[in-house]
């Protein structure tokens, strides 16, 4: 046996609520992104710091008690935090090119409703995330039904899932996980292919 990641992309039928909390939630996660960047740009800008992630984290659940951003407290806690790590990380980047002395280096880049890619991660925490009979459950969302057949059997763990939308508003769901598989048995008979003009591929066997 031998453990594998991997990651599966099901397509997803979610109910018109659902689909209203998907976009919700995507939307947010991007707000969110962009609100800090702002909040960091401006902390920079007046005394050349940063605020890192930990009291981003405590501003934004500061943020959801305030009846101006309550909204915030109808998505997926996990997804705006991923959001918040996305962005420490892109801001890491920027002041390690700082410190190689790349003065050109530009502040990481505002998400836009037009551009960026329609989407948010959430991370398995505490059984949060569960894939069962032609269904998956994600927080918020409870369960969502998929059309794929494969065998979900065999997976061990599920690490993150992101959830996104194409612009024919069809939704998607790209699974990262671990899971086992069989390791086959090696026959330890070799074979030589050889690919040709006339002939796509001939095997050391003479197979056409």
């Amino acid at each position: 046996m031998k453990i594998i990641n991997k990651a599966y992309k099901l397509r997803i039928y979610p109910s018109k609520e659902q689909a209203e909390l998907i976009d919700k939630t995507i939307g947010s996660s991007r707000f969110v992104y962009n609100y800090f960047l702002n909040e960091r740009i401006k902390k920079y800008k007046e005394s050349k710091e940063s605020i890192d992630f930990y009291s981003c984290s405590r501003i934004l659940t500061q943020m959801k008690k305030d009846s101006n951003y309550i909204w915030l407290k109808e998505c997926d806690k996990w997804a705006l935090q991923t959001s918040l790590k996305d962005l420490d990380s892109a801001y890491s980047n920027f002041f390690r090119e700082l410190k190689k002395g790349n003065s050109n280096q530009g502040f990481p880049k505002f998400k836009s409703k037009h551009k960026s890619r329609l989407s948010y991660r959430t991370t398995f925490t505490n059984n949060n995330i569960e894939i069962k009979d032609n269904k998956i459950k994600l927080p918020k969302l409870k369960w969502i039904r998929f059309r794929d057949n494969r065998d979900t059997s065999n997976i061990l763990k599920i690490f993150n899932v992101t959830i996104s939308k194409t612009k024919t508003n069809k939704y998607y769901v790209s699974v990262c996980v671990e899971e086992f598989t069989q390791e086959k048995e090696t026959t330890g008979i070799m074979i030589g292919i050889d690919l040709g003009l006339k002939e796509y591929l001939t095997t050391s066997d003479n197979e056409i």
